[in-house]
């Protein structure tokens, strides 16, 4: 699991390590990742991207098999899904679009039922 560049990091770990199950990818930043790796990914990846982060050759990669559950919660931003956002105040994060429109506490719920939704499915941990 990992969220920017980790969250690629974590796509690539699948296609070298097969000790890796799954992976869950938040807002992750694909540039890096070769084209030519996308159809080789073996294993389920969620991607859990943010509105305002992605574009769409982020979203959708050229030949992935990825699942998609929850592509993008509205009112998202890059740092919704980190610490970040409950480090600052309200106004402090609106200035430097640290915080977008949903709440986020909100956003940290529907990321961690997602992310546990998934994990659960993948490694039989389902209860």
């Amino acid at each position: 699991m990992g969220h920017s560049f980790g969250g690629v990091t974590a796509v690539l770990a699948l296609v070298k390590e097969p000790g890796f199950r799954c992976a869950v990818a938040l807002d992750a930043w694909m540039f890096p990742l070769e084209n030519a790796l996308y159809p080789e990914v073996p294993k389920p990846v969620l991607f859990i991207n943010t509105e305002k982060f992605q574009t769409p050759e982020c979203r959708y990669p050229p030949g992935s098999t990825y699942e998609l559950s929850l592509p993008c919660p509205r009112g998202s931003v890059h740092q919704s899904q980190t610490d970040f956002t409950f480090l600052t105040g309200k106004l402090i994060s609106r200035i430097f679009g640290a915080r977008g429109t949903l709440d986020p506490y909100k956003c940290l719920d529907i990321t961690s039922w997602a992310t546990l939704a998934f994990l659960q499915r993948h490694l039989g941990t389902a209860r």
